[in-house]
C-alpha cells in the first residue's frame, strides 16, 4: 500500500506539472494561433471584396467630369458679387421691400445689428404709431440672442463646403440682419417661405412666430451670403473648424465606388407652403 501511494503521488505530481505547462505555455500559443487564423481569414475576405469592387469600378466619364467642372461655376453664380458691404445692404433692402409689397405684408422692418438698440428698437415708424412697437420692445433680448447665434465663432454652417474654394472674383462674406413683420398668417407664412429666394441669399438662423387674429407677428434673424470685391469685416474664414467637425466618410464604402448617374439627381424645384386650411 505504501508503494502504491508513492506511485499515485508521483503520477499526480507529473499531471500537475503537465497542467501547469499546458496552462502557461501551450494555451497562450494556441490562443494566439487562433487569433492569427481569424485575422488571416478577415484579410482574405477583404482581398476578395476589394478585387470584386475593383473589377466593377468605372472611371468618371465625360458627363461626370463635366458636372464636377461646372460645380465651381454654379457656386459662383449662386452667390451675388458686390463691390462692398453697403452694396449688399442695398440689394437686400430693395429685394425685401419688393417682396413685402408683393406678399401684402402690412408692417415690416429690416434691421442690422447696430440698429438693435433697446432704446430705439421700439420707437414709432414714420407716420405715427407703429403696431409693432410694443412687441418689438418685449422681444429685444430674444432678438439679441438670435444675433449672438449668427455671430458665434464657427457658426457659419458651410465651412467645409467652401473650404479650399477660390471664386472667380471676390471673397466669401456673411452678414446677419433682422426682419420683423406683421400680416395675416397665410401672407406672413408665404413671405417667410420665400425669403431665401431673393438676390441677398438669406438663410434663416432663428425664427419666432406668434399667430394672432387678424394679424400674426414674426421676427427672423437671417444670414446673407455673398461675394465681395473690397476688404470687409464680414469675410468668412473657410478654414475654421478643420479636424474635428468634418464629416466622417468611410473610404472603403461600396456606395462610394458606384458610378454616379446624373439623371438620378433632378433639379430641385421651389415649392409653396400649402394654403391656409388645407389638410396637406
Amino acid at each position: 500500500m505504501g508503494k502504491l501511494a508513492c506511485v499515485l503521488l508521483r503520477v499526480l505530481a507529473v499531471l500537475a506539472v503537465l497542467a501547469a505547462f499546458v496552462a502557461l505555455d501551450w494555451y497562450p500559443t494556441v490562443k494566439e494561433l487562433g487569433l492569427l487564423r481569424r485575422q488571416r481569414g478577415d484579410l482574405e475576405r477583404k482581398i476578395v471584396e476589394y478585387a470584386s469592387m475593383a473589377a466593377k469600378f468605372n472611371f468618371p466619364d465625360q458627363a461626370e467630369r463635366s458636372i464636377l467642372a461646372n460645380a465651381k461655376a454654379e457656386l459662383d453664380r449662386a452667390l451675388p458679387l458686390v463691390e462692398n458691404d453697403a452694396a449688399w445692404t442695398a440689394i437686400g433692402l430693395v429685394d425685401l421691400q419688393a417682396r413685402a409689397r408683393e406678399d401684402l405684408i402690412s408692417h415690416a422692418r429690416f434691421l442690422f445689428y447696430w440698429q438693435i438698440d433697446s432704446t430705439k428698437l421700439g420707437t414709432d415708424g414714420p407716420g405715427g404709431k407703429d403696431p409693432l412697437t410694443g412687441w418689438i420692445s418685449r422681444q429685444f433680448v430674444n432678438i439679441q440672442d438670435g444675433f449672438s447665434i449668427a455671430f458665434a465663432p464657427g457658426g457659419f454652417p458651410w465651412h467645409e463646403v467652401f473650404s479650399g474654394s477660390e471664386f472667380g472674383r471676390g471673397q466669401l462674406a456673411s452678414r446677419p440682419m433682422c426682419i420683423i413683420a406683421m400680416a395675416p398668417l397665410p401672407a406672413l407664412l408665404g413671405f417667410i417661405n420665400r425669403l431665401s429666394w431673393g438676390e441677398a441669399r438669406l438663410e434663416i438662423v432663428r425664427l419666432r412666430l406668434e399667430p394672432g387674429m387678424p394679424l400674426a407677428k414674426a421676427w427672423l434673424v437671417c444670414r446673407g451670403n455673398y461675394r465681395i470685391a473690397a476688404p470687409s469685416p464680414w469675410l468668412v474664414k473657410t478654414g475654421y473648424g478643420k479636424g474635428g467637425e468634418n464629416l466622417l466618410v468611410d473610404p472603403d464604402s461600396p456606395l462610394l465606388w458606384q458610378k454616379v448617374d446624373p439623371l438620378l439627381a433632378p433639379r430641385v424645384e421651389k415649392k409653396e407652403l400649402p394654403a391656409a386650411g388645407s389638410p396637406w
